[in-house]
């Protein structure tokens, strides 16, 4: 169809907008072959127009994803999706750049048909810098800022599931709580910042030496806890012996000082039945105040 005068100076203007748009647009004819590609589809998935043009979409994702996304294609085709709202015309999916690079992409889907003439529109937003900052989001606030161990509340709700499943299963499970020993002591000698390093070094030293399934977390101040499932308390005092080993074995160096710090430990074993960690955590509690009665840098069992 033809335009004359004024229709067809808007649709010059929008043909303008749609090119120049920041937004990724993408236009497919019937056989999934690329129509349209603008200047923000070029800056999101890496090609020139002319380069991908007659391509198929394919091309712009995974292989994985092609099958899935030729069915969602044909099951929107043959939909009413221009009565759909715009939260069903709305999908996340996972875009391919040039460089073979995946991200993670909003978009939005339209049908340009025109009588037995089948386009297919996409607005498509690289989201993969969002979606960064929402796990970032989640990891700060699941994690101690300064030695990036879990923070109690994380730790915590961790745990307690832990417990609902050992009880359920009649699993062992340990904890160990440890506590660095003569802290203040470190930082009136040396400063806040080779107490902050020390206690750096020990999560580095823990997180390093524990196993894949174990728990590790500041509980507050100079003071950690490690949840270890599947564990009695004879391999929980393997475990713990090593830590306390490895950490007296260490030495810091801050601002040309060499320093040493050791870690008393308690270990308790979850009793069968138990569903909340407060209880093994109170017993672990008690057994690193009986490991520092007895000199620090020695671990202490409390006794079932």
């Amino acid at each position: 169809m033809l335009l004359f005068g004024k229709k067809a100076r808007i649709a010059d203007l929008c043909a303008q907008v749609a090119t120049r748009a920041e937004e990724a647009i993408v236009i497919i004819d019937r056989n999934s072959e690329i129509i349209f590609f603008n200047e923000g589809a070029e800056k999101v998935f890496g090609y020139t127009g002319s380069e991908i043009t007659g391509q198929k979409l394919d091309t712009l994702l995974p292989e994985r994803f092609h099958i899935q996304h030729d069915m969602m294609i044909h099951e929107f085709g043959n939909s009413d999706s221009r009565d759909k709202p715009s939260s069903e015309r709305h999908r996340q999916i996972y875009g391919r750049r040039k460089s073979g690079e995946e991200f993670v992409a909003s978009a939005s889907i339209f049908d340009l048909s025109r009588g037995d003439q089948k386009f297919y529109g996409a607005l498509v937003r690289d989201i993969s810098k969002n979606r960064k900052t929402e796990e970032e989001l989640l990891r700060l606030a699941a994690t101690d800022p300064l030695t990036g161990a879990f923070n109690r509340r994380e730790f915590t709700s961790i745990a307690e599931r832990e417990a609902l499943r050992a009880s359920r299963y009649h699993h062992p499970m340990s904890v160990l709580m440890l506590d660095l020993d003569h802290f203040k002591r470190l930082n009136d000698t040396y400063g806040h910042g080779a107490g902050d390093k020390a206690l750096q070094r020990f999560t580095m030293i823990c997180t390093n030496a524990l196993r894949n399934v174990d728990v590790f977390g500041r509980w507050g101040g100079e003071e950690f806890v490690a949840l270890l499932p599947e564990t009695d308390i004879q391999g929980a005092t393997v475990i713990a012996e090593r830590l306390r080993k490895l950490t007296a074995d260490n030495l810091l160096t801050f601002n040309d000082h060499k320093i040493n710090f050791t870690v008393s430990i308690g270990i308790a074993e979850f009793k069968d039945g138990e569903t909340s960690i407060d209880g093994v955590l109170g017993r672990a509690d008690n057994a690193v105040y009986d490991a520092k009665k007895a000199g620090r840098d020695r671990i202490s069992v409390f006794r079932n």
